[in-house]
């Protein structure tokens, strides 16, 4: 592993990044799910403005189950909803898991994750299961989450609130996301950034970088 020396410390996406991310998956038990349904809505509903509520905790977790249900003009459980919501959530490959507890024993390391509760809750299982960690603060300095922020990723706002605890300036960090308009966002405020764009770019950057 190499780390770049003029790096004091490192922020981490979760979804796409730390744990593997299937959104289609999650659009497939949509399907499964509706009879002759609004497939517009369904494509765009990771953009949908009660997602971003839900992920900027505007919304708690039965109003967003309440407003599923409105949307799709269907009458699921709340464990049905969570399924489906869920199942876009892989594995955490080990080697991150090692990846992290080595940096941190040299530089700070911090999550920054557009996320909500139900999808949180979920994650800290896969990872206890899958790892053994019981929760991601034993592998972070710090947890930044879209929905107890109060802010989302690209915002600036979201990365301005991150330097300001962290107490660096951004050109001395590296964030680390699966999505380009988020790096974006990183950028805007002088973090360096490497987009996470395949399955191995994520270790190839401590392989490679100078």
């Amino acid at each position: 592993m190499k780390i770049d020396k003029n790096v004091d410390f490192f922020v981490f996406d979760l979804g796409g990044v730390i744990i593997d991310l299937d959104i289609p998956f999650t659009l497939k038990q949509l399907d499964e799910s509706l009879v002759n349904g609004n497939n517009t809505v369904k494509e765009n509903f990771m953009a949908h403005p009660v997602h971003h509520a839900y992920e900027k905790g505007e919304i708690d977790d039965a109003t967003f189950r309440t407003e599923i249900r409105n949307v799709f003009k269907k009458e699921w459980t709340d464990q049905e909803i969570d399924s489906i919501w869920n199942a876009m959530l892989g594995k955490i490959p080990m080697h991150k898991i090692e990846l992290l507890r080595a940096l941190r024993k040299t530089h700070p390391v911090y999550m920054l994750s557009n996320t909500n509760a139900i999808h949180f809750r979920r994650v800290e299982e896969i990872l206890l299961a899958e790892t053994g960690v019981g929760k991601f603060e034993e592998l972070f300095d710090h947890l930044f989450l879209s929905y107890e922020m109060a802010c989302r990723k690209p915002d600036t706002i979201i990365y301005e609130k991150v330097l300001e605890h962290i107490g660096q300036s951004g050109e001395k960090g590296v964030f680390f996301d699966d999505t380009a308009q988020n790096l974006v966002g990183a950028e805007a405020v002088g973090l360096k950034t490497c987009h996470i764009n395949h399955p191995n770019a994520l270790m190839d950057y401590f392989n490679n970088v100078q």
